[in-house]
């Protein structure tokens, strides 16, 4: 997938962009921090990963790429989040423009599902997997 027009402004996008060599969904991301803060940014961090086409002894296909994502959010103008629980399993992630700035869909596959729109969001990226992985 080429690097999202929406995108070309959001801070720290392209790099997340170029590890993978295209704009990753996000399917089977695991959110493993949501901060909400009335004053001061935001934050949502994600554990993604790439899935190769090799399979490991057990069966499992073999995972790559393992990075955090984190989008910084400033200014929250609204949410509705429902399902957090112990582990939370997103299908995919979608990013837009709204109209007082980014809007963040998590869709629903186990745990945490719904929207976060902030009046600007950037990205920060911590390579390999989360520490409590």
């Amino acid at each position: 997938m080429e690097f999202p027009i929406v995108l070309q402004a959001v801070e720290g996008a392209k790099s997340l962009y170029d590890w993978f060599g295209y704009w990753p969904n996000f399917h089977d991301a695991e959110v493993i921090s949501l901060h909400l803060n009335r004053r001061g940014p935001s934050s949502l961090a994600l554990h993604t990963w790439e899935m190769t086409k090799d399979v490991d002894e057990k069966g499992y296909f073999v995972l790559s790429k393992h990075i955090v994502v984190e989008f910084v959010m400033k200014e929250v103008l609204g949410l509705s989040l429902n399902g957090f629980n112990h582990q939370n399993v997103i299908s995919r992630l979608g990013i837009e423009r709204s109209e007082g700035g980014y809007r963040l869909a998590l869709e629903d596959c186990y745990g945490v599902a719904g929207y976060l729109e902030a009046k600007d969001i950037s990205i920060r990226l911590t390579l390999g997997k989360p520490e409590d992985a």
